[in-house]
């Protein structure tokens, strides 16, 4: 049976928040979902939780510099639903605005199942990859990250799904749902968790002074394909 719930108004936040120039009706459904003060609704990228606080994302940002450092070639798998898709653009783009040597596969789910199965790594070997990046996925995937470490694949997971028992023996796991982690969020969707991914290799490429004679990518060119992966999603 379907159940309705009814969000609880808060005439002093929706006020408040009218005060600082919100329409009225954006008012009430921010109020009802949390939000209380106008600066929360900042696209600047300085209001968001740090991404090192983000567990293993720092590790994760060392790997992507070294492997764009060696010219390894990247390939990510994505996966074929509206966050899956964000999330294997935002890698892309962002990936290849830091001088990535990075390609992508979205397998047919039908034909090779869900995330990174042993017959995803078999089809991605075909490309001779020597980092898969998983969006969206991999979590779950022990034995295909399992496949892919016995072919020398090394296997960087971003996630946001809860794991099992098991996590894979992946070489980083950034997931703010995995076992331990203490982001204080965990309401990323898969293209959020990239998107941080992405914001903890920038800072990783300032330290080694990549930027020191020529400009950063923009990384909120890419706040429209997180956005619109988020709210597809249902992660809000």
């Amino acid at each position: 049976m379907t159940k309705i719930v009814q969000r609880n108004t808060q005439p002093q936040v929706e006020q408040h928040l009218v005060e600082a120039g919100v329409s009225t009706l954006m008012a009430r459904l921010l109020a009802t979902r949390g939000v209380t003060e106008a600066s929360q609704l900042s696209a600047n990228l300085s209001n968001l939780l740090p991404p090192n606080t983000l567990t293993h994302n720092t590790a994760m940002a060392k790997l992507l510099a070294d492997a764009i450092a060696a010219n390894k070639k990247l390939l990510v798998i994505g996966d074929y639903d509206a966050d899956g898709a964000t999330a294997t653009a935002v890698a892309v783009k962002g990936l290849r605005a830091f001088g990535a040597n990075v390609s992508f596969l979205v397998p047919n789910r039908f034909e090779y199942g869900y995330g990174l199965t042993p017959e995803i790594v078999a089809l991605a070997a075909t490309q001779h990859p020597d980092v898969i990046i998983t969006v969206d996925n991999g979590i779950a995937s022990v034995d295909g990250v399992a496949a892919a470490n016995a072919l020398g694949i090394q296997v960087l997971v971003t996630d946001h799904h809860l794991p099992g028992q098991e996590t894979p023996q992946a070489a980083c796991i950034i997931n703010p749902n995995q076992h331990g982690c203490t982001f204080a969020s965990k309401n990323l969707a898969g293209v959020g968790v990239m998107f941080y991914g992405l914001l903890a290799l920038r800072a990783e490429l300032r330290e080694r002074g990549a930027y020191v004679n020529k400009a950063e990518p923009n990384l909120t060119e890419l706040l429209d394909l997180v956005a619109l992966g988020t709210v597809a999603d249902l992660v809000l």
